[in-house]
C-alpha cells in the first residue's frame, strides 16, 4: 500500500501530474480508461431500465463521471482532495462534487432511481480499513439487490502478467508493489454483504508492454482478448450487488 496515498494528491502538482501525464493521449493508462468508457457506455444502459444516480467514490478528477456523461441521471463524485475536484471541474466534469472528510463520505440517495457505485483506481493503493469505508459507503447506497449495482476496479489482478514483476522481478523495500487477487476481492464484497455478478477485463498486458518495439501488438491483443480472458486480465472491474 501506498501509505500516503489519500495525502498524496492534495498536492496541486501531483494531481497535474496525474492528470496531465498519467492521462496523457496515447499512454497506456488513457488507452485503457478509453476501453473502460466504450465498455461503461454499452453497460448501463442495458443493465439499468432507467438511468440510475451515479456514485463515484474516491473520484478524483471525476474520470468516470466523464466516461458516463449521459448515460446516468445525475453523478455524484465525492472526494478527500478539493485538487482532485478542481481538476474535475476544469476539465468539465458533470454533476456534483463533494469534498468529504475521511471515512465520512455519504451517497445523495435518491429513492426513486437505481444506483450505481464506482470505486476505480482506489482499493489496490489502499489498506483494508479504507476498502472497508468503501463498502460502507456502497451498502448506504446498495441497501438490498434491487436497488443498484456496484462496480470496482482492481488494476493489479495477482492472476495476471503483472505478478510476474513479483516473482521475477528486483523489487527492493523501497519499491511499492501491491496485488489483489480475486478471492481477496470476493471476500471483501461478501463481508459486506455483497455477492460478485460479473467482472470485465481491460488489459491483460502492462504498462512496460505498451512501449516499442511490441506495443503494437500487445495493444492489439489487449482489444481483442482482454474482455474473454477477464479472469487474467491486469486491470478487472468487478460487478457486484447486494444479496
Amino acid at each position: 500500500m501506498a501509505s500516503n496515498y489519500t495525502e498524496v494528491f492534495q498536492d496541486p502538482t501531483a494531481v497535474e501530474k496525474y492528470a496531465e501525464r498519467t492521462y496523457a493521449p496515447g499512454t497506456f493508462s488513457s488507452i485503457v480508461s478509453s476501453r473502460q468508457a466504450g465498455w461503461l457506455r454499452g453497460f448501463v444502459p442495458n443493465a439499468f431500465a432507467t438511468r440510475p444516480v451515479h456514485h463515484d467514490f474516491a473520484c478524483g478528477t471525476g474520470r468516470v463521471s466523464r466516461m458516463l456523461a449521459g448515460m446516468v441521471a445525475v453523478s455524484h463524485g465525492y472526494d478527500t482532495s478539493e485538487a482532485m475536484l478542481q481538476k474535475g471541474r476544469e476539465l468539465g466534469t458533470p454533476g456534483h462534487a463533494h469534498l468529504v472528510q475521511p471515512g465520512l463520505a455519504a451517497p445523495e440517495v435518491d429513492p426513486g432511481r437505481p444506483a450505481l457505485v464506482t470505486a476505480f483506481r482506489f482499493v489496490l493503493n489502499v489498506d483494508l480499513h479504507l476498502r472497508d469505508q468503501l463498502m460502507d459507503f456502497a451498502s448506504a447506497a446498495l441497501p438490498d439487490a434491487d436497488a443498484g449495482l456496484l462496480l470496482v476496479e482492481n488494476h493489479g489482478n495477482a492472476s495476471s502478467l503483472r505478478h510476474l514483476r513479483k516473482t521475477f522481478g528486483r523489487l527492493d523495500a523501497s519499491t511499492w508493489f501491491q496485488e489483489l487477487s480475486h478471492l481477496e476481492m470476493r471476500d471483501l464484497f461478501a463481508r459486506h454483504g455483497f455477492e460478485l455478478v460479473g467482472m470485465q477485463g481491460f488489459t491483460l498486458f502492462t504498462q512496460g508492454c505498451y512501449r516499442a518495439p511490441w506495443g503494437w501488438a500487445s495493444r492489439g491483443a489487449d482489444a481483442a482478448l482482454a474482455s474473454p480472458l477477464s479472469k487474467w486480465a491486469t486491470d478487472v472491474v468487478y460487478i457486484a450487488r447486494r444479496r
